[in-house]
């Protein structure tokens, strides 16, 4: 039997809980970037639990534009390594999924790096629709 994952919206004092989870990050959190992030109402990050540790996050961004409705934005997703393939990234993504249609937040899109074949397919099974030919340009 799989254990119960609980998903849970962070906010401000919530810092420790992300500090937990900075094994599933790319890079190690930065408190005041942590602090800033969680303290924002356009910034949501949620965490998936399992006995009391950190196994998945997805992080999203509110978008405002004049001419568009509020949308999100899909920063990032990420699952442990010993809790893939058990839905929990699924729950993670329908978890912002229900936030922004029951907050107006909507459309949710996201980037996903053209050769992460697994990344795309996953994305592909929860939504059947894809923008193509996207090329996407950075400054350092």
């Amino acid at each position: 039997m799989r254990p119960e994952v609980a998903i849970r919206l962070l906010g401000p004092g919530d810092e420790t809980l992300v500090e937990a989870a900075a094994e599933l990050f790319d890079h190690e959190p930065l408190p005041e970037q942590t602090r800033a992030f969680l303290a924002s109402e356009r910034e949501f990050l949620w965490l998936a639990i399992v006995k009391g540790q950190p196994v998945g996050f997805v992080s999203a961004t509110s978008i405002l534009h004049p001419d568009k409705r509020p949308h999100l934005f899909v920063n990032e997703l990420a699952t442990h390594e010993d809790h893939r393939r058990r839905g929990i990234a699924t729950r993670l993504m329908r978890t912002v999924e229900q936030y922004g249609r029951e907050h107006g937040l909507w459309p949710i899109w996201l980037a996903a790096e053209g050769n992460d074949a697994q990344a795309i397919a996953f994305y592909r099974s929860l939504s059947d629709i894809e923008e193509r030919g996207a090329i996407v340009f950075e400054w350092e």
